[in-house]
C-alpha cells in the first residue's frame, strides 16, 4: 500500500511504497532525504496517517517501481539581489499512521525508490516578451546588413589631436606672414597724410624729368619710350613697394596657412584666399602701367582682377579663419573675427554713404568752399586714422587666431584636455 508521506523541509506531501519502511527516499520536489517510520514507530507515535482510498494492487514483479510522473517544481522568477538570510521555517509535524497501514501483516523485501523527473529544462519566463514588431530575443549573432552598391569603402580614421599639430604649426607659420603683410597695407593709408605734411612743411614735392633712366625704355631720346617725372616716381615707390611687399607676404602667408588640419574646414579656404590675393596682386601692380603706356583695355582687366580677386580672397581668408578658432575651440578668436567682419561692413557704410552724405552737407558743419589748407589736412588726417583703425582691427583678429593655434599646440604636446 503507497504511503503518504510529508517533508520536512518544504512541507510537500508524497508517496512511498511500503517496502520502502524504515528507509530513506528522497523529496521529489526538494531532494531532501525524508525518513520512511516503520510499523513500530507509526505505532509509538499515537496518531493515525493519512491512508489512500485507492485500492491496493499488488506488487509488482519487476525489481523496480517507478512511480508516476510528478510535475516539474515551478522555476523561479527573473534572480534577484539575494535578500538578508531567513531562518528556515520549522517542519510541519507528520501525522503517524497505523501499522496496518504500513503492511506490517504483509512484509516484503525492500526496493529501491526511483522517481521520475523530467529531465527537460523548464520554460524561461525572465525574458520580456517581444512586441509585435519585432523578433523575438535569441542567442544566436544577428546576421549584419547587407552592403549597399557590392563594396563599401572603409570610413576614414579621424585624425587625432597629436596627428594634427603639424597642420597647426603650418597655419601659425602662415598667419604669421599674413600679420607681417598687414603692416606694409596699413603704410598705403599713411602715404598720403605724409605727402600732404611734407607738402605743408617743405612745399611742393620735387618735380622734373625723372630720376630713373634706362636706354629705349623710360626716359630716353626715342620714340616709343616711357616718359615719367620725378613725382611720378616718388608715388611708385611710396605705394608701389607696400602693394608689393605687403601683397608678397599675404600670398605666401595664405597659401603656407593652408597646411592647416583638413579636419577644421580652413584648409582649402586659406589655400584659395592665396591663390585669388597672388591675381589681385598682380592686377594692382598692372593698372599704373597699362595707364602709363594707354593699354585701356588691358587696364579694365586688371581693374577686374584687382576687385574680384581681392574680394573673394579676403571673404574666403575670413571663414577660414573663423573655422580655425572654432576647431581648436577658442571663442574668444571668434569673437575677435566676427568683430572684424562686422567693423569692415560699417566701414564700406561710412567711406561710400556716409562720406556722400558729408560731402553735400558738410557746410552745415563748417567745412568750407572750396577746402582750405587746414581742413584739407583734417580731412586727411581722420582718412588715416580710419584706415590705421580698420587695418589693426583686421591685425588683431588674425594675431587672435595665432595665439589660439598656439595654445592648443602647447595643450595637445602637454598632454591637457581640450579647454
Amino acid at each position: 500500500m503507497p504511503i503518504t508521506l510529508g517533508c520536512p523541509s518544504c512541507g510537500k506531501r508524497f508517496r512511498a511504497r511500503d517496502e520502502s519502511a524504515g528507509k530513506r527516499v528522497k523529496c521529489p520536489f526538494c531532494q531532501a532525504a525524508v525518513p520512511v517510520p516503520t510499523p513500530e514507530e507509526a505505532a509509538s507515535a499515537g496518531a493515525p496517517t493519512e491512508t489512500l482510498t485507492a485500492p491496493r494492487r499488488p506488487a509488482p514483479s519487476s525489481p523496480e517501481f517507478v512511480l508516476p510522473p510528478v510535475e516539474p517544481p515551478t522555476p523561479p522568477p527573473t534572480p534577484k539581489p539575494p535578500p538578508a538570510p531567513k531562518p528556515p521555517p520549522a517542519p510541519k509535524p507528520v501525522a503517524a499512521a497505523p501499522a496496518s497501514d504500513w503492511g506490517a501483516s504483509d512484509p516484503a523485501p525492500a526496493q529501491p525508490l526511483l522517481l521520475e523527473v523530467d529531465p527537460s529544462p523548464p520554460p524561461r519566463k525572465d525574458r520580456e516578451r517581444p512586441w509585435p514588431h519585432r523578433p523575438p530575443p535569441t542567442d544566436e549573432p544577428s546576421p549584419a546588413p547587407p552592403e549597399r552598391g557590392g563594396t563599401s569603402r572603409p570610413k576614414p580614421a579621424r585624425p587625432t589631436d597629436a596627428e594634427a599639430v603639424p597642420g597647426w604649426r603650418a597655419a601659425r607659420r602662415g598667419l604669421r606672414w599674413v600679420m607681417l603683410g598687414l603692416f606694409f597695407v596699413t603704410l598705403l593709408g599713411v602715404v598720403p597724410f605724409g605727402k600732404l605734411v611734407y607738402h605743408r612743411v617743405e612745399g611742393e614735392l620735387p618735380d622734373g624729368p625723372g630720376w630713373v633712366r634706362v636706354e629705349g625704355y623710360i626716359n630716353a631720346d626715342g620714340p616709343d619710350v616711357i616718359r615719367t617725372t620725378r613725382r611720378e616716381e616718388i608715388d611708385a615707390a611710396a605705394y608701389g613697394l607696400p602693394v608689393l611687399l605687403g601683397g608678397f607676404a599675404l600670398v605666401v602667408g595664405r597659401l603656407v596657412a593652408g597646411g592647416a588640419p583638413r579636419a577644421s574646414g580652413a584648409k582649402g579656404l586659406f589655400f584659395f584666399s592665396g591663390v585669388f590675393t597672388l591675381f589681385a596682386l598682380v592686377g594692382s601692380l598692372s593698372i599704373p602701367v597699362c595707364e602709363k603706356v594707354a593699354f585701356r583695355e588691358t587696364g579694365e582687366y586688371a581693374r577686374t582682377a584687382l576687385l574680384v580677386g581681392g574680394g573673394l580672397a579676403e571673404f574666403w581668408f575670413l571663414v577660414a579663419l573663423g573655422n580655425a578658432a572654432g576647431a581648436v575651440r577658442r571663442p574668444k578668436a571668434a569673437r575677435a573675427v566676427g568683430g572684424f567682419a562686422l567693423l569692415v561692413g560699417l566701414a564700406y557704410l561710412v567711406a561710400t554713404v556716409g562720406w556722400d552724405q558729408y560731402v553735400r552737407h558738410g557746410a552745415a558743419f563748417g567745412r568750407p568752399q572750396p577746402l582750405d589748407a587746414d581742413w584739407q589736412f583734417y580731412e586727411q588726417a581722420a582718412k588715416m586714422l580710419g584706415w590705421v583703425f580698420v587695418v589693426g582691427s583686421y591685425w588683431r583678429a588674425v594675431g587672435a587666431v595665432s595665439y589660439a593655434v598656439r595654445l592648443h599646440i602647447e595643450d595637445v604636446e602637454d598632454g591637457k584636455p581640450a579647454r
